[in-house]
């Protein structure tokens, strides 16, 4: 064990140069003759309301501290989360071949899309070659696009910048569909209540055959309330001749005729107001005037209610049409002029630091194993 330990040293520190030099020598070619270009898109976008202002209002910040419900950056992240979702990757390999571009020639064997990958190969592969964030204090969603040819990246970020647009707007309209949809439902209640109002009114009016019982009821009391202020007028008018003529007197019979004309005229109008005559069905005056005033307020309180109702709808179209909100491209998607991607310096640097520390790691273990 000793001994194959010392030779392992040994070799180690013979061959130190081959070691470092040759693996780094080849990913060297590798980056500079043989890895594929990468390409690197980038744009800005932001989620605006109708309005005219940002949906996200930098006082939401208050919110994440604990002042009130913390709602700021949701669309954004929703957008994000979109982004990143596998519908999302479904519809550009259908619409852009997407996977036949990870595919393609114009990848080596290193960067491209194995043939033979599963879904999730795939998924992966394409979460590597996006970069989708967004800023916390202005919500700006930021999206960078990699492929392996420059026009290619621009295409995939366009098209996933259109598709993300289509998204946003069509989860606002459905929202602002359903609340339109239910303040109409509830609109359409009201207005048939009201014309179920009407309807009863004119069907009362036809089938007791009057206009206004309120206006022939107070009428009929006026005649009743002159028929007795005429009765009291004659009855006191008996009560001074009673004093000065006798019983048998021609004026004192004539007067206690009209006062009994007039008591009896009084009854009759006392009973057509509070007695119905005639069919069956028919109301008196009072009846009458109960019923319709039911009605009237039942009217009037529909109506009030349509009033009510239809000023929420206004307002629940104004707030719709205000809560409508549309991805805007703060910066379009770019035409890359050169490759981002390999970095061959920043890599080989890397590289060079990684097979150090591993040879330098590998030595120490040698060491430490031998001295024991």
């Amino acid at each position: 064990m000793e001994k194959s330990l010392t030779q392992l040293n040994a070799l180690l520190s013979k061959n130190k140069a081959l070691i470092l030099v040759l693996p780094w020598v080849l990913y060297a070619l590798y980056l500079v003759l043989w890895a594929a270009p990468q390409y690197e898109s980038h744009s800005q976008l932001i989620i605006k309301s109708s309005d005219g202002g940002s949906s996200f209002d930098p006082s939401s910040l208050l919110m994440a501290a604990g002042v009130s419900g913390a709602s700021g950056g949701t669309e954004s992240q929703l957008v994000e989360a979109y982004i990143q979702s596998a519908d999302m990757i479904k519809y550009l390999d259908e619409t852009i071949g997407l996977r036949e571009h990870y595919m393609s020639d114009k990848a080596d064997m290193f960067s491209g899309l194995s043939s033979s990958h599963k879904q999730e190969d795939f998924y992966k592969f394409y979460l590597d070659h996006i970069e989708v964030s967004v800023d916390s204090a202005s919500s700006v969603i930021s999206l960078r696009t990699r492929a392996f040819d420059a026009e290619y990246a621009k295409i995939i970020n366009q098209a996933i910048v259109d598709k993300a647009e289509e998204f946003i707007n069509n989860i606002n309209n459905d929202l602002a569909k359903s609340k339109l949809t239910f303040a109409k439902g509830e609109h359409e209640i009201v207005e048939q209540k009201l014309q179920q109002a009407k309807t009863e009114i004119l069907s009362f009016q036809s089938k007791y055959n009057v206009l206004d019982p309120s206006a022939e009821g107070a009428a009929f009391q006026q005649i009743a309330f002159s028929l007795q202020a005429t009765l009291a007028q004659k009855k006191a008018e008996l009560s001074t001749m009673s004093t000065m003529m006798s019983n048998v007197a021609p004026e004192v019979i004539n007067i206690k005729r009209e006062i009994a004309a007039l008591q009896k005229e009084v009854e009759k109008q006392k009973e057509r107001i509070s007695t119905a005559e005639g069919e069956s069905e028919a109301l008196s005056v009072s009846e009458l005037m109960a019923q319709y005033s039911n009605l009237q307020v039942q009217l009037q309180l529909a109506i009030q209610a349509y009033s009510s109702s239809l000023i929420t709808l206004e307002n629940a179209r104004v707030e719709a049409y205000q809560k409508l909100q549309h991805l805007v491209t703060v910066e379009s998607p770019t035409l890359p002029d050169d490759n981002a991607y390999p970095t061959v310096i920043y890599n080989l640097v890397l590289f060079g630091v990684s097979l150090l520390l591993i040879y330098g790691i590998v030595r120490i273990v040698v060491a430490t194993i031998r001295e024991l």
